[in-house]
């Protein structure tokens, strides 16, 4: 019995062991490692550079309109001034890439939230926090002061009216939260 099984096991394993031979060149479906850089695949090295597309330029003023506006003209309000103004710049065409990629979003509390559940494309998370948290505290400081200019207004009512007027300015394709708290996108 102990051959009868012997043979039969070799004669199940001629057909395996015969003359079947694998193709010269075998088609995987992913890339290498190497593929992919070559072919451009590098998130990281994308996303640097479309942020510094966003870099802005500096505003040509003169020293006559700078005069005119009482500046103050040493050396380092003038270096004070100009980083001011250009960080402010690119926050705001961040802030307007990220609204349009659902990276974040206007909530009705006039504040910036963001939304990473939503959000289209790679981006880095630690400076989308750090402009939320800046662009947020400016909004802050804007709603005391204009409440420190109109008293007899509520802060709520100071927020809300300036949230009318804010939304106007939104970025077209930019997200915001309704009254009943879903997100649309503002259509223009």
């Amino acid at each position: 019995m102990n051959n009868a099984r012997i043979a039969f096991l070799i004669l199940c394993a001629l057909p395996v062991t015969g003359c079947i031979t694998p193709p010269d060149v075998v088609m995987l479906d992913r890339k290498t490692v190497l593929e992919e850089q070559a072919s451009g695949e590098l998130y990281a090295l994308e996303n640097e550079l479309r942020e510094l597309v966003l870099l802005p330029k500096g505003v040509d003023y003169t020293r006559g309109q700078l005069s005119d506006a009482s500046a103050d003209l040493s050396r380092t309000s003038l270096s004070v001034i100009s980083e001011v103004h250009a960080l402010l710049r690119l926050d705001s065409e961040f802030l307007d890439d990220l609204l349009v990629r659902r990276c974040v979003g206007e909530a009705r509390s006039g504040l910036i939230v963001e939304t990473t559940a939503t959000c289209a494309g790679r981006t880095a998370a630690r400076r989308i926090s750090a402009t939320v948290q800046r662009v947020n505290r400016a909004r802050r400081q804007l709603w005391e002061w204009m409440h420190s200019q109109q008293p007899d207004r509520s802060l709520d009512e100071i927020r809300n009216s300036w949230r009318q007027h804010h939304l106007a300015a939104v970025v077209c394709g930019g997200q915001i939260e309704d009254e009943d708290g879903a997100w649309m996108v503002k259509q223009c």
